[in-house]
């Protein structure tokens, strides 16, 4: 995939397995799901900052020490007095929250079946799924490079992936079943 950036690649690759890692140390120092939720977000953004991430030996440390000093900033901010010590960011020992092998292989498998089904959708509907969800192209940019109207666009993305669902659910292919596919937000309008 030539769109992808260099920093892309190393972010999906290097950063993004390990999110639920980060938010639970973030959760944990901060007490507080949502602000984990938010200082991960902010270490990511500080994380990507200029060339600082072309430097970094071990991606997720790095992430986790931007995690532990936006948790600590926070904190000081809050006036959060804690009755237990926080430990310093050399104590700690992190456990390796990455996928597994089982959860890899399992993965890969629904990403197979989930290409076959949509392989088996007519036409329109697997290009106009395939720009939308995949390529993350606006309904207007589809509508322009398809030649057809944004509303037609609309249509073509909701009968397919309601058809893609409903070919998951059938199957049963996927763990978490329907959660695993994003079936709720189907229009969003152009930017």
């Amino acid at each position: 995939m030539s769109w992808l950036r260099d920093v892309d690649r190393w972010f999906a690759t290097e950063v993004l397995p390990y999110q639920s890692a980060f938010q639970s140390f973030a959760r944990r120092l901060t007490g507080n799901a949502e602000i984990a939720r938010d200082l991960v977000q902010e270490a990511y953004a500080q994380a990507l900052l200029g060339d600082r991430w072309q430097k970094a030996r071990n991606a997720k440390v790095f992430v986790l020490r931007i995690v532990y000093c936006r948790s600590m900033d926070w904190l000081d901010k809050q006036k959060v007095i804690r009755i237990q010590q926080l430990p310093s960011f050399e104590d700690l020992a992190f456990a390796d929250y990455g996928p597994d092998a089982f959860e890899a292989l399992s993965g890969r498998e629904e990403l197979l079946v989930v290409l076959e089904i949509l392989r088996g959708l007519p036409e329109r509907c697997r290009q106009v799924v395939t720009m939308r969800r995949i390529e993350e192209l606006p309904p207007a940019e589809i509508a322009l490079r398809l030649g057809i109207t944004v509303t037609t666009v609309e249509r073509h993305l909701a009968r397919g992936v309601s058809m893609l669902a409903d070919q998951l659910a059938t199957r049963g292919s996927l763990r978490r079943g329907r959660q695993a596919v994003d079936v709720t937000d189907t229009t969003q309008q152009a930017e």
